[in-house]
């Protein structure tokens, strides 16, 4: 990717004393994947009241302070929508948003060491920081960081105790629609490559260069197995209970909305999440005209293991006001 910008010349080296001292106010969405934490921070982007993370920022991570100092973010722009023209990508969308340079992304894939679950730990918060105030010297400096990796839902506690003044923003949704939901995601990168998630997922990419894999993997979690079921849903179970066991301990530094509540009552929530954060609406709207309401029919090896997802995740959905899950 970076050969075909024509830019791989260019690094952060030289300009990263400017980052010294530099701080950031973070606030992370959290939830897991398919939990709706996608749609709340493109809707929370909408407010103006953020710096954010997007597709050019995870493809020049390594020279955003570079392209800044030498005039070239703007080719840079063009030149990754261009790339995404080459590949088929231009006009098409990812999680129901137009692909272009300024698509919302997840700060994971900018973190130096990228395993199964690419987290927020001691070896990554180095270059995790280091991202944050790349984006803070580039954006504006006066607002919060506006953040989000599903991977680190089973991290949040480490990022309260590492991450100086994060403020946290939960998402809940019914476990059911999550499990749904992360397995036809999943089905749909193995079975229908993905030339965008390929870029920002170093590991998918590796998958699809290797038929022989590509085509055990497409076996193993095919609807004819029980592999994939057993292993969204217990993931999808220890989201749930790491959640409910500790978001307690995060005091006044943390509040929480439902999925439901995000795409039945948009405005109101957006603005909840605004006070409780002390920020003004810089850009207001009608948040509602973002939600395409829509779920998903159950797959029937979720609905066969419905009950017992309801029965694991029962008191999370207690806790959280959550009913039914889709029928």
């Amino acid at each position: 990717m970076t050969a075909t910008l024509g830019i791989e010349s260019l690094n952060d080296e030289s300009y990263l004393p400017q980052l010294r001292g530099l701080d950031f106010r973070p606030v992370f969405i959290i939830g897991p994947h398919r939990s709706g934490t996608t749609l709340l921070y493109r809707v929370l982007t909408e407010s103006g009241s953020f710096n954010t993370t997007t597709a050019y920022h995870i493809v020049n991570r390594n020279r955003l302070l570079a392209l800044r100092a030498t005039g070239q973010e703007q080719a840079a722009r063009d030149r990754l929508d261009q790339w995404f023209a080459e590949n088929g990508l231009r006009g098409k969308e990812h999680n129901s948003a137009p692909i272009t340079p300024d698509l919302p992304e997840e700060y994971c894939f900018a973190l130096e060491h990228q395993g199964k679950r690419i987290i927020v730990d001691q070896a990554n918060l180095p270059s995790f920081n280091q991202f944050c105030r790349k984006l803070q010297t580039i954006q504006d400096p006066t607002r919060p960081l506006l953040l989000k990796n599903p991977y680190d839902t089973l991290n949040f506690l480490y990022l309260h105790d590492h991450v100086p003044n994060a403020r946290f923003i939960f998402i809940f949704r019914h476990p059911v629609d999550v499990v749904n939901s992360q397995i036809r995601l999943l089905r749909q990168m193995i079975h229908q490559k993905s030339e965008y998630h390929a870029l920002m997922f170093h590991r998918l990419r590796e998958l699809y260069d290797n038929p022989v894999k590509l085509a055990l993997a497409r076996l193993v979690y095919s609807e004819h197995l029980p592999l994939m079921i057993l292993q969204t849903s217990r993931y999808v179970s220890r989201n749930c209970d790491y959640i409910l066991n500790n978001v307690e301990k995060l005091g006044n530094s943390a509040m929480g909305l439902t999925y439901p509540q995000l795409c039945g009552d948009t405005n109101n929530q957006i603005r909840r999440i605004l006070n409780f954060l002390e920020l003004e609406e810089k850009t207001p709207c009608d948040y509602s005209k973002l939600i395409r309401g829509r779920e998903p029919a159950v797959l029937p090896e979720v609905e066969s293991r419905r009950e017992w997802i309801n029965k694991r995740n029962e008191a999370y959905c207690r806790r959280f006001g959550l009913a039914g899950g889709s029928d």
